[in-house]
């Protein structure tokens, strides 16, 4: 098939779980003999506008700012332009969509029409507005306004698609409560990890001695954008109350963000220096290594996990994952052992489960093999990429 994936942005050049998805998705249909172009966002002035990246041929629109009006409509004009293009030159079969601006531009384009979409829903943009406008983060003049925008456009996106990809329940469960005509066009495939890479080694001490970690006490891991919907402030505070109880672990936290600076001022504050660590952006190598290196992984989402990736690749490497009953993670984890969930997102829930952790599941033996094993049978690339592959077949034959 000839295949036109159209999103905001796509792994190497962004950070995220959507973005990452965009990327397999895009490099595993490539492999498997189909012409793969990705229309994306040109991030970087120094990222190449055409290239040929994992199979894929990747085609990148500039844009005039990085939020806002501005935002929208140099998308808006952008995506229509190059879609135009493409598709007089290319004649796609199938149309994957992913993030709603793009989508909406990609939907809008009138050479465009007669080829049947398929589109991912990662999550709500609007409720993650929402959620920053809550904490005075939102860098829109009018959040409220640009929240209902994304809704509106998301609706649009899913009513004229063929079928709506989902990585959960949790997010079929969002189809239900705000696009209810979109359901049964809903198919669930769960994201996966890169099993080749993410892989239960080297053993956990000489992962440590690699990164120059101690071995003197438990290593709580996790990877996160820094926002406050990932709980990062709780999982720091968590981590203090661990410290006055007499557990001497160290938590780190990898990954870039609004809330760097204010994490920084809670160490400070707390005198959590020698507890916690900001790890800045990890890559992808060092990121196997720290998901080794440490006892857990830790997901402390207080809102709107739609997957998780991160908890796909750390039970890849073998490495439990304790995570919050939020979103998604229950369906992740629940099956696997439900003493991995906390009770709740609160800091006293994340203090409690990481102190449980530590004296009940640290030193079970075989739970490394379980984990990996677990992974291996649920949550592989490839089983998405071939679910995808279905869907696409079937709506560019219907």
């Amino acid at each position: 098939m000839k295949i036109l994936v159209v999103a905001g942005w796509m792994y190497p050049d962004a950070e995220g779980g959507s973005f990452r998805v965009v990327y397999e998705a895009g490099r595993r249909l490539a492999a498997r003999g189909h012409e793969v172009h990705v229309l994306t966002q040109q991030l970087d002035p120094l990222h190449p506008a055409e290239q040929t990246l994992e199979g894929m041929r990747v085609h990148r629109y500039p844009t005039t700012a990085s939020s806002g009006l501005r935002f929208f409509l140099s998308t808006y004009r952008a995506v229509r332009r190059a879609a135009k293009q493409l598709q007089r030159e290319v004649g796609f079969d199938v149309l994957h969509t992913h993030h709603p601006i793009s989508a909406f531009a990609a939907l809008r384009t009138r050479a465009l029409r007669p080829v049947p979409v398929v589109a991912t829903l990662h999550s709500l943009a609007f409720l993650e507005r929402l959620d920053r406008r809550s904490y005075g983060r939102s860098r829109t003049r009018f959040p409220g306004l640009a929240a209902l925008a994304l809704l509106w456009m998301d609706g649009f996106v899913l009513e004229r698609s063929k079928r709506v990809v989902v990585l959960s329940d949790f997010t079929r469960g969002l189809v239900s409560k705000f696009f209810p005509r979109a359901l049964a066009k809903a198919v669930k495939l769960p994201g996966g990890a890169d099993l080749g890479h993410f892989r239960p080694e080297p053993p956990r001490a000489e992962a440590r001695s690699r990164l120059r970690l101690p071995n003197d006490r438990p290593i709580f891991f996790t990877c996160r954008r820094l926002e406050h919907r990932m709980g990062l402030p709780e999982l720091v505070e968590a981590t203090g109350r661990l410290k006055q109880q007499g557990k001497n672990v160290l938590t780190l936290i990898a990954g870039r963000g609004a809330l760097e600076e204010p994490l920084r001022e809670q160490l400070r504050e707390n005198r959590l220096e020698d507890s916690v660590r900001l790890l800045g952006y990890v890559a992808e190598d060092d990121l196997l290594l720290h998901y080794r290196a440490a006892d857990c992984f830790v997901l402390p989402t207080r809102a709107l996990e739609g997957f998780g990736l991160v908890t796909a690749e750390a039970l890849a490497c073998g490495t439990p994952v304790l995570g919050t009953p939020v979103g998604a993670t229950p369906e992740i984890l629940q099956p696997l052992d439900p003493r991995l969930l906390t009770r709740d997102a609160t800091t006293e829930g994340l203090a409690d489960g990481m102190a449980r952790f530590l004296d009940e599941l640290a030193a079970e033996p075989g739970l490394e093999q379980r984990c990996r094993a677990y992974a291996e049978q649920h949550l592989s690339w490839d089983a998405f990429v071939t679910g995808l592959e279905q869907v696409s077949r079937e709506v560019a034959g219907e």
